[in-house]
């Protein structure tokens, strides 16, 4: 940073305060959830930063330490001075559409924490609304509890009540030498994986939402 921030930090406190949080508006159907993207994060900052003689740098600085991409995130102001950060992010597919996805990832990441924007819901009003109370007078008749859902599919794919996809992953091997296996969300499997999953016969159950979890990747390239 440079030597003095002074009339950086009074500018960006000003900008902090005319920022609204950035919506998420990108959709993931089959997940039911949604992201703020690199554009609404810019759009919210780029006024309230001109207003206040401040604007954004973000340098690509690289592949460092084993396969990471790190990237540069400068506040400058008009004054001259500056401040600015350097993170670095794994890079999980060694090509282009992988280098372009972690480097969408690493500037939106990098630009939220820099200026310390949110996320929210756009019905963020209706999800966060009280739930209505409940009487818990006691009652004569003993009540029996509620049969819980149970996660639906097979030995190699699953589906929990709460729409997540699970996938059994090699896992290892126990004393003897033999093959472990163990659950994983799919969500957490890597570009690679995911990508030789969805070739597999016995993963068919879950063949449409991974097609579904490449297509966001990639869009974020």
């Amino acid at each position: 940073m440079s030597e003095k921030i002074d009339a950086l930090a009074e500018a960006l406190a000003k900008a902090q305060g005319e920022m609204k949080n950035a919506v998420k508006g990108c959709d993931n159907p089959f997940f039911k959830s949604k992201y703020a993207d690199l554009a609404e994060c810019l759009n919210v900052a780029r006024e309230p930063l001109s207003k206040n003689g401040l604007s954004i740098f973000q340098a690509n600085e690289g592949i460092v330490e084993s396969s990471k991409l790190a990237v540069t995130t400068m506040i400058m102001h008009s004054s001259g001075q500056f401040i600015k950060v350097t993170s670095s992010y794994p890079i999980q597919k060694n090509d282009a559409q992988g280098f372009g996805s972690t480097l969408t990832y690493a500037r939106r990441y990098s630009l939220a924490a820099a200026l310390g924007l949110a996320q929210e819901d756009d019905d963020g009003n209706s999800a966060c609304a009280p739930e209505p109370k409940q009487d818990f007078k006691a009652k004569n008749t003993e009540q029996k509890p509620k049969a819980q859902p149970q996660a639906t599919g097979d030995k190699f794919v699953k589906i929990t009540p709460q729409g997540d996809i699970v996938v059994t992953v090699a896992n290892g091997h126990d004393k003897n030498g033999r093959p472990l296996a163990a659950y994983k969300n799919i969500k957490d499997l890597t570009i690679e994986e995911l990508e030789k999953m969805v070739t597999i016969p016995q993963y068919a159950l879950a063949h449409t939402a991974i097609k579904t979890l490449l297509e966001e990747m990639g869009q974020t390239a």
